[in-house]
């Protein structure tokens, strides 16, 4: 599948909230939150944003949050189920776009649904972590899930926070 990225548009966040993997919506609608208000509202929020498209139509889309003085920013992303076949191309375009976002910024927080664990996993080998101790990656998402300490409360479930550690190997 070929792909480009191109500035993110407000028309692509009802088709990209129509195809956001089975794991996303699920959990979303366990906040209370239909998918295409939550990309709705990332989307308007955020000061970069990006789209990749397919053949016309978006597979996946991606921002950072942050205040125009502030120096720290809260990057989001969702992904396809279409796009989740393509690992290698989706890992390259990650790791460039935080890239990109680190040259503005100092840190990179993220905020994970805890019951999506692919997108933990997907945060763990970017670099996102919570601690400066070394271990393999599967212990981390482990240890990431388990510790209390990094649970955001947000109504009556929980988001897990994570901050952006190029340079650590996991």
């Amino acid at each position: 599948m070929t792909y480009a990225v191109v500035p993110a548009s407000i028309r692509h966040v009802r088709p990209m909230a129509r195809q956001l993997r089975a794991a996303a919506c699920i959990t979303l609608q366990g906040f209370g939150l239909n998918a295409r208000e939550a990309l709705r509202r990332a989307y308007v929020a955020s000061s970069y944003c990006r789209t990749a498209v397919a053949d016309g139509k978006p597979i996946a889309m991606w921002g950072v949050k942050n205040t125009v003085l502030g120096d720290t920013g809260i990057v989001w992303l969702v992904l396809s189920e279409a796009v989740t076949r393509m690992p290698v191309a989706v890992v390259k375009e990650a790791r460039a776009e935080l890239a990109k976002m680190m040259e503005r910024l100092s840190e990179i927080a993220i905020t994970v649904l805890p019951d999506d664990i692919a997108a933990i996993r997907f945060a763990v080998a970017l670099g996102f972590h919570d601690r400066e101790d070394e271990m393999p990656r599967k212990e981390m998402c482990e240890a990431i899930l388990a510790d209390p300490r990094y649970r955001v409360p947000v109504g009556d479930q929980f988001v897990i926070a994570l901050g952006y550690h190029p340079g650590v190997p996991h």
